[in-house]
């Protein structure tokens, strides 16, 4: 029997019908190790993983325009295409930089670009650059335009059709979809443009400021933030920019005001009720996590009331009243949040919109619980039907992480379960669910008081009556 030993060309697999290649698989690991490079800290612009991306595929995906490589020359964006090129003919002009001078400068930030993204981007640097320059010419002319509507051609095909300007901002603001915006900073500053902001303003303050002026029209921002609390240098693209102006100011908290102490009858009927009332009663609103939802707070005795604040996480909760800032419900809605959160998910330490989304849903887990919370206010509903507005808020948190140990509504949870636990609170949950549920059963609990108090009165009267006659009698 003939033993293979080893040897430099290879040894035995083990099973008798192959040999190992010890010299080429030690070369090909080694080759592998030195192209392989250290992840770069700069990163902020990710592909949307499949578990996310699987529910919803289109939140995720451009309708009008692709911007950098990982959408370029996708079906059905072939038409925008052409729109670019004359709005990056337009930048050269306004510029005065040649093409060689514009490609010259990219090509220095090539490096730059490519650390942004999460993947790697296999393109030669000539594709890569070209699709890079032309989508940033695109969007600082789009921005301008937006800015000074003079500048709008007759047949431009974003700005005379006011459709295509919602289905284009909303593309830019996809996660798959940004661009790092020190490049759109620095072929702004080319342009020279005076915008009629502080003269005194650095470019780049001016470039964010113009960013701001359309976001706040274009989407959910109510409120701009001061310019001094941003940091050009700190925004990475302009999904990172929205997300600053929306979540709350560092080291705040969901507001949770110091509850009165109740009084010392309330304390009393609390204490008769938790007597009173069976434990089995009393243990069906119990909630192992989260909390209730709009309908079954409302029904403990919570009252829902619109915040002036134009912060969506200033939720507050006093007494019995909770204060939820107004959120405008829009066919758009739903793939804003999901590339903000996705953008947490894989970016940030912190998680505001899954957090705010996860007591949304809590809130709302029936069309009921939607048209309490339109009825108060605080929910403007775009979409028509309440049911659509559940389904949102439901399918929002799917596959998406969230910290327990930092959640931003912590304290809130805590006290609106609290407030359900108080025996009174449960007791008049209980009453109006099982009870006082439909119009039929609110009248026949009417009746039988009636009843019971007429009856209680015929007591009375014919107890006057027995001591009157005996009295006589005597």
């Amino acid at each position: 029997m003939e033993v293979v030993g080893t040897s430099r060309q290879g040894t035995s697999s083990g099973n008798g019908d192959a040999l190992i290649d010890i010299e080429g698989l030690v070369k090909s690991i080694g080759e592998k190790l030195e192209k392989l490079s250290c992840p770069s800290t700069k990163c902020c612009i990710y592909k949307v993983p499949n578990k996310l991306k699987k529910i919803n595929v289109e939140a995720y995906t451009p309708r009008r325009v692709s911007i950098g490589p990982l959408h370029h020359g996708k079906e059905g964006l072939e038409d925008m295409e052409e729109h670019k090129l004359r709005y990056f003919n337009d930048f050269m002009e306004r510029s005065g930089k040649s093409l060689e001078e514009l490609v010259k400068i990219m090509e220095e930030m090539d490096k730059g670009i490519r650390d942004c993204y999460a993947e790697t981007i296999n393109l030669k640097s000539e594709n890569f650059l070209e699709i890079i320059l032309v989508d940033a010419a695109f969007i600082v002319e789009f921005l301008l335009r937006y800015q000074f509507p003079r500048k709008i051609a007759p047949n431009d095909l974003i700005f005379r059709k006011p459709l295509m300007i919602d289905d284009v901002t909303y593309d830019l603001l996809l996660l798959e979809n940004q661009l790092p915006l020190f490049v759109l900073q620095d072929l702004f500053e080319m342009t020279n443009i005076d915008l009629g902001f502080n003269r005194n303003e650095s470019m780049s303050y001016s470039f964010i400021r113009l960013s701001l002026n359309w976001l706040k029209h274009e989407t959910i921002i109510q409120e701009l933030p001061d310019l001094k609390d941003i940091n050009p240098s700190e925004v990475k693209h302009f999904l990172d920019l929205l997300k600053s102006c929306l979540i709350p100011m560092k080291d705040s908290h969901a507001s949770v005001p110091e509850e009165k102490s109740p009084s010392k009858v309330k304390q009393i009927i609390d204490c008769l009720i938790s007597h009173l009332i069976p434990r089995q009663s009393l243990q069906q609103t119990e909630r192992k996590f989260g909390i209730p939802s709009a309908t079954e707070l409302h029904e403990a005795g919570v009252k829902f009331k619109v915040s002036s604040s134009k912060n969506l996480f200033d939720i507050k909760f006093s007494g019995n009243i909770l204060e939820i800032p107004q959120t405008e419900i829009v066919d758009q809605t739903e793939r804003l949040l999901r590339n903000i959160i996705a953008y947490e998910q894989y970016h940030c330490d912190d998680k505001f919109f899954a957090d705010y989304t996860t007591i949304m849903d809590y809130l709302i887990n029936t069309s009921k619980d939607v048209e309490l919370l339109v009825r108060a206010k605080i929910i403007e509903n775009w979409l028509g039907d309440n049911n659509d507005v559940s389904n949102l808020f439901n399918g929002l948190g799917k596959e998406v992480n969230i910290c327990s140990d930092a959640y931003y509504f912590t304290e809130l949870h805590k006290r609106l379960n609290d407030y359900c636990e108080i025996p009174s609170h449960k007791w008049k949950a209980t009453l109006r669910h099982d009870y006082c549920n439909t119009p039929w059963r609110v009248l026949s609990i009417i009746v039988a008081v009636i009843l019971l108090g007429l009856t209680f009165i015929q007591s009375l009267c014919s107890l006057a009556i027995n001591l009157v006659s005996n009295i006589l009698c005597k």
